[in-house]
């Protein structure tokens, strides 16, 4: 009798969540769309529905036409039902924002912080997200929980963070950072989040490559819609694979690493480090920014160029880069069609659908995705 019950029960939320998620999937449906996709009885569809809108998950969007009888009402789900926050730690800064159940965000805040290895480090960082919660008057009991992002190898497990470079960090117990937050924590390498983040919002595409370009270089591949971690959980580390011998150190210690060469680090002039800088002297024609993009743009397309041969599909160009390369990306385009060797166009080479916040999006889609499987 114990397991018929509990058949029962898992049989009732396994419809439940169906009809979440068609619902989901599809938006503004009418209940007699659920029963014949779904092949449920009427009954057990308005059940199913008064279950969740009493859980403040759905609610009406008007009325159908119809001509004649009864007009169906649109059925939709409420995407701020639920929220989650988004981080990102990066070297001397800490970006906060909010999604909802359909990844849309809430403004997100910078807030500069030198990153540390330390317990007074994870107190600052427990605040800025309670400030941020409190002044985007986000309901607490809506959180589903806090995803991090950060620059740097993780343990299989996710408790250790093995090495930062950027950070100049290594062997950092994950708790140290996360133990004074009051929700449940998820925290993934950033390019993989950024990766999850691009996979997540390109359903035509199954494979993927991403490269991003920050302060530091990292990268992702997907397959099957699946992020391939590796053996070490280090897997598509695009931006230390060697591209002069002998090279310029890297901030891992190297000599030679793509970062080394393609890092927004190197986009100065002079004693003004910003990168907004650099692209404003840069469409005024200054001559040392020219140059430097003319060396930035060869390693950048020598890169992009070995990822594709190497993985053979999409690549997909994110991180701070992204946001400046509107007027270039064609010309970068043509470089890459000029070295290739199996390829005769660069189509394949697309900006990332994110301008900001890629890797913040990416580990809060993990909460947001969860939910929505087993609501």
């Amino acid at each position: 009798m114990k397991r018929t019950t509990s058949t029962t029960t898992d049989l009732k939320l396994i419809n439940r969540n169906k009809v979440y998620r068609y619902i989901f999937e599809n938006d503004k449906v009418a209940k007699q769309d659920l029963v014949r996709a779904l092949g449920l009885s009427l009954p057990t569809v308005s059940q199913n529905l008064t279950e969740l809108f009493d859980l403040g998950l759905l609610r009406y969007a008007g009325k159908f036409e119809s001509s004649g009888g009864r007009k169906a009402k649109k059925i939709s789900v409420i995407p701020d039902a639920r929220m989650v926050i988004g981080v990102e730690i990066k070297m001397d800064h800490i970006n906060i924002v909010a999604i909802d159940l359909r990844a849309n965000t809430h403004p997100s805040v910078r807030v500069d912080h030198d990153f540390e290895a330390s317990d007074n480090y994870g107190k600052f960082l427990a605040g800025e997200i309670e400030n941020y919660i409190h002044a985007k008057t986000i309901n607490r009991e809506i959180i589903l929980g806090v995803g991090i992002s950060i620059p740097g190898v993780l343990s299989d497990d996710k408790r250790n963070l093995i090495n930062a470079p950027t950070l100049k960090a290594k062997q950092v117990p994950i708790e140290a950072l996360t133990k004074y937050i009051s929700h449940k924590t998820f925290i993934e390498n950033d390019a993989n989040a950024g990766g999850f983040a691009e996979l997540h919002s390109r359903k035509d595409l199954t494979a993927l490559a991403f490269l991003s370009v920050s302060e530091g270089v990292g990268g992702s591949f997907a397959f099957n819609g699946v992020l391939y971690n590796g053996m070490n959980n280090r897997g598509a580390e695009f931006g230390h694979m060697m591209v002069v011998n002998g090279g310029k150190q890297c901030a891992c210690g190297k000599f030679g690493c793509l970062e080394a060469y393609i890092s927004t680090s190197v986009l100065t002039c002079g004693k003004d480090r910003r990168v907004e800088t650099f692209f404003e002297r840069l469409k005024e024609g200054d001559a040392s920014c020219l140059a430097i993009w003319e060396e930035y743009l060869t390693f950048l397309c020598m890169g992009i160029n070995n990822i594709r041969t190497i993985v053979d599909c999409d690549v997909i160009l994110g991180g701070a880069l992204a946001r400046y390369l509107g007027d270039y990306f064609q010309d970068i385009k043509n470089r890459i069609e000029r070295i290739a060797v199996f390829d005769c166009n660069a189509d394949y080479l697309q900006l990332s659908n994110y301008t900001c916040n890629a890797s913040a999006i990416g580990t809060a889609l993990r909460f947001a995705d969860d939910f929505i499987k087993t609501v």
